[in-house]
């Protein structure tokens, strides 16, 4: 007994909608590029060796490269960021780039 072959029939719109979710990771590249977010503030009691910066950004697009070239244009030629801790809170940055890096910002 021979066996009928399976054939799948997509429509266009299911077509479309793969071709649209197939493109969503390039087009969204703006959305979730890294940026200097507001560095989180340090405990009560803690003294910094310079200034702090943050930077928020998607962990599933971004690499940690991308998140230290933004931390030294945040420093300026001032300093050399050194990652100081990590969190993800909404309060502290975009819901499209939820993770905050904090870096120190210490003198060459």
């Amino acid at each position: 007994m021979a066996s009928a072959p399976i054939v799948r029939a997509y429509s266009w719109s299911t077509l479309l909608l793969l071709a649209g979710l197939s493109l969503l990771p390039s087009a969204c590249g703006g959305l979730v590029a890294p940026f200097e977010g507001v560095p989180r503030l340090p405990e009560p009691g803690v003294i910094d060796a310079g200034p702090r910066v943050g930077v928020c950004y998607n962990a599933m697009f971004t690499t940690p490269l991308e998140v230290r070239r933004v931390a030294r244009e945040a420093c300026g030629s001032s300093g050399t960021p050194q990652p100081i801790e990590q969190d993800m809170r909404l309060a502290g940055c975009p819901l499209l780039t939820p993770v905050r890096a904090s870096f120190v910002c210490t003198a060459e």
